[in-house]
């Protein structure tokens, strides 16, 4: 069923669907992750990728994921995505040819299927160009409110989910927030006054703050930097660095402190903030900040030194110089303290392509990456919007620290979101809007109309 709205666009459940994926892994992470059913290993994601390209939006030359990709400003996409399918396929079977859990080598393919919803964020930023903006607000609101409350109430609710193999660590019924700052980056974007949506910038800085994670605080002010750097809007920039230091500041006078949420570890509180964030390089430094120092230092040391094994250890042959472990390798058997457990990712995107796939697969990665950051830099050129570009940077840097593109709970949201973000790589030269369905009801192939960048 279609609703039109007042202007012209279409709406269908996939623009609700595709709407609700992205909030709900923007708030709830990895919990939202395993609405499905467990026991059978399906999950939300995967079902609504396969009703996607099955039962995807219909346009004038067919279901939109196969007729988009034909696009000329999307071919390479699309023929980078195929070659990392292929790839992921190859690591597959060979995984479980070198005597690998088939489970967990069909499993670790999603890596190299999660890009596919790129192609549903296109759909819907171009069947309605207000879209992202829209999310963004939504997003804004949902996550700085439920934010909140899971510091300081839900993560501490020890409700799990039923049905989870016993091969992982219990899933809580509340999940971590993980998108603050790229949610903070969309606000100072799209948003014509900031003094609206004020409440929203606080909330969602608090959450950035209290979820007291490093690699997104990384994350968020390399995203910043750059906007300051596109846009030379620097007052927007004050403006976005002052919401943070304003909360700090608010914290220091009032010697403000309180438990960091469960499984987070730590406190919230200025001094343990900087700490945190001073450790992994000067602990003696940190430790006259926070009492924790020591722990947090032994955190990055942890990952640091399974990095290293991860390595040494695919540099031992040739074979594996190329193609890694091969998928379903236990690669938290390389350090001694993971031994027996079962962790497959390293919290670091790179490790993760070296330690199951090697070069090949790295290159493989980092060439569909490239392909979405000149996308976003085309979007940048054509529109003066630095948004896609932006949030783009802020979460490759974020993957380097966090299970991310590996995960449905990061590559998902990813994918939809540069998708919607990138969209406008599609519409014709002098028009920022153009219905999906107006650009594949052009020609027999969708070429690139005139001016689009090819």
């Amino acid at each position: 069923m279609l609703e039109t709205t007042n202007n012209g666009y279409q709406r269908s459940a996939w623009y609700w669907g595709a709407g609700f994926l992205i909030v709900g892994y923007f708030c709830m992470g990895r919990s939202f992750a395993y609405w499905g059913i467990p026991p059978l290993h399906l999950f939300i994601g995967e079902i609504a990728l396969g009703c996607f390209l099955f039962w995807g939006p219909v346009s004038a030359r067919g279901r939109w994921p196969w007729v988009v990709a034909n696009s000329l400003s999307l071919r390479r996409y699309k023929q980078l995505l195929l070659a990392f399918l292929a790839f992921g396929l190859f690591q597959v079977f060979r995984g479980i040819l070198l005597g690998h859990p088939a489970l967990s080598s069909v499993r670790d393919l999603a890596f190299n299927y999660y890009p596919i919803y790129f192609f549903l964020g296109v759909w819907v930023a171009s069947n309605d160009p207000d879209f992202l903006p829209k999310l963004l607000r939504v997003a804004a609101f949902a996550n700085g409110f439920y934010g909140i409350l899971y510091i300081l109430v839900l993560s501490r609710l020890a409700w799990f989910f039923p049905g989870v193999s016993q091969d992982i660590s219990p899933v809580p019924v509340f999940g971590q927030p993980l998108f603050s700052g790229v949610i903070l980056l969309g606000l100072l974007s799209v948003e014509e006054d900031l003094a609206r949506v004020w409440p929203l910038l606080l909330l969602n800085a608090a959450v950035l703050i209290g979820m007291v994670t490093r690699g997104e605080w990384l994350g968020f002010a390399a995203g910043l930097f750059i906007w300051a750097w596109l846009t030379k809007n620097m007052r927007r920039v004050v403006l976005g660095a002052a919401v943070v230091l304003v909360i700090l500041a608010a914290m220091y006078v009032t010697n403000f402190s309180i438990d960091a949420p469960e499984g987070r570890g730590g406190t919230i509180s200025a001094g343990a903030l900087v700490g945190r964030v001073i450790a992994p390089v000067d602990s003696d430094l940190a430790s006259d900040f926070t009492a924790e120092a020591s722990v947090h230092e032994a955190t990055a040391a942890f990952r640091t030194l399974w990095w290293i094994a991860i390595w040494e250890s695919v540099h031992e042959s040739v074979s594996r110089t190329l193609f890694g472990h091969g998928y379903g390798y236990p690669l938290g058997d390389l350090v001694p303290y993971l031994e027996g457990d079962f962790i497959r990712t390293p919290h670091n995107v790179f490790f993760y392509a070296l330690g199951y796939t090697g070069w090949v697969g790295v290159l493989i990665f980092a060439l569909l990456q490239v392909e979405i950051a000149r996308l976003s830099w085309a979007v940048y050129r054509k529109t003066d919007q630095p948004y896609a570009f932006v949030s783009w940077m802020a979460m490759l840097i974020y993957s380097l620290f966090t299970a991310f593109f590996e995960t449905p709970y990061g590559a998902i949201p990813f994918y939809l979101l540069m998708g919607c973000a990138c969209s406008p790589v599609l519409y014709p030269k002098g028009c920022m809007s153009s219905p999906a369905s107006r650009l594949v009801s052009r020609a027999n192939t969708l070429n690139p109309l005139p001016g689009t960048a090819g």
